[in-house]
């Protein structure tokens, strides 16, 4: 159910997968990782404390509670769920055709076969995506406006987490970034990426493959909507396994990205998750997501090796 926890020890000889509820969560993984991650209620007048020290801890925080319009999430999923079903329908190429990536931008079509691998893995993940960036960036004649709008309030959503991190943070660490993170987040670059997982038969895919293999985040933070099934993991380095995050319906979760840990010289951390498909998952079951990744202005200083965001983006890009 939704009151649950599922917690999985990669460290046994056989991988084992625990539900838990909230009731005997604490006692049993009370010293461990999810007993520093906070579910936050975004209304509380602790949240922005709640937030920041969890996301500081842990490199995640989970808001169970946030000012997204009720419902947004679930259209945008039904409606590119069916545009990105048709965009790799063999009898649609027009649909490819006009919508594929720009590799300059990065923004459009990124169909299965050309998806990304990631960085340390040899296998391309096992989806396909569509990257919007706003105002510029192709925008399907498709679909409705309901990504725009998702976008317009996750950004929105995105420079008030912001603006919590820069309250909670460290006085000596603040002293060392050439501004507030608030004021470093650019609207161009930021970026919402709607993802299709497609449902696939083990003996199917190539050996080694996932859905998205372990990776870190480029950016400063993510927010991420609950996806359209779990699937979704967390590697504590702590105790040196993957734990599930929580899929409760309407959650977002926010993870810490490598552009923030760069900034602020590794006192956040940013945090190693992949996407895979769980022993247990109902055949058939396909799965949606929709990450909005928080960028820097393009020349705002990160480090002395990386006087740009830019340079540091371009070097990540060339590792995909």
């Amino acid at each position: 159910g939704t009151d649950d926890f599922v917690v999985e020890d990669s460290r046994s000889p056989e991988t084992k997968t625990r539900a838990l509820s909230v009731a005997d969560s604490q006692e049993f993984i009370g010293e461990k990782f999810w007993s520093k991650l906070q579910c936050v209620d975004f209304h509380d007048p602790q949240a922005p404390e709640t937030f920041a020290k969890s996301l500081k801890e842990t490199g995640f925080a989970v808001l169970v509670t946030h000012p997204l319009t009720p419902g947004l999430v679930d259209d945008v999923y039904a409606e590119w769920r069916e545009f990105l079903t048709q965009c790799a329908d063999p009898d649609r190429p027009d649909l490819r055709e006009n919508y594929l990536y720009d590799s300059e931008t990065q923004a459009g079509y990124f169909p299965m076969d050309i998806s990304e691998t990631a960085k340390g893995s040899t296998q391309k993940d096992l989806k396909q995506f569509f990257q919007l960036y706003f105002p510029n960036g192709s925008y399907p004649d498709e679909v409705s406006d309901k990504a725009r709008q998702l976008f317009h309030e996750m950004h929105s959503l995105g420079r008030t987490l912001l603006q919590w991190i820069d309250d909670g943070m460290d006085e000596k660490v603040k002293a060392g970034l050439p501004c507030d993170l608030a004021d470093a987040l650019s609207y161009e670059n930021t970026m919402l990426r709607i993802l299709h997982y497609p449902s696939y038969r083990e003996e199917e895919k190539p050996k080694g493959a996932v859905r998205a293999a372990a990776h870190e985040d480029i950016n400063l933070i993510t927010v991420l909507p609950s996806g359209s099934s779990r699937g979704l993991q967390v590697w504590s380095k702590e105790d040196e396994c993957w734990y599930e995050v929580p899929c409760h319906t309407q959650s977002i979760v926010v993870n810490i990205g490598d552009m923030l840990q760069e900034m602020t010289g590794g006192d956040y951390v940013a945090t190693t998750h992949r996407v895979v498909k769980l022993d247990d998952e109902v055949g058939g079951t396909d799965r949606m997501s929709c990450p909005c990744f928080l960028h820097p202005h393009a020349d705002v200083y990160l480090s002395d090796k990386y006087p740009t965001s830019r340079k540091f983006l371009l070097e990540r890009l060339s590792e995909l």
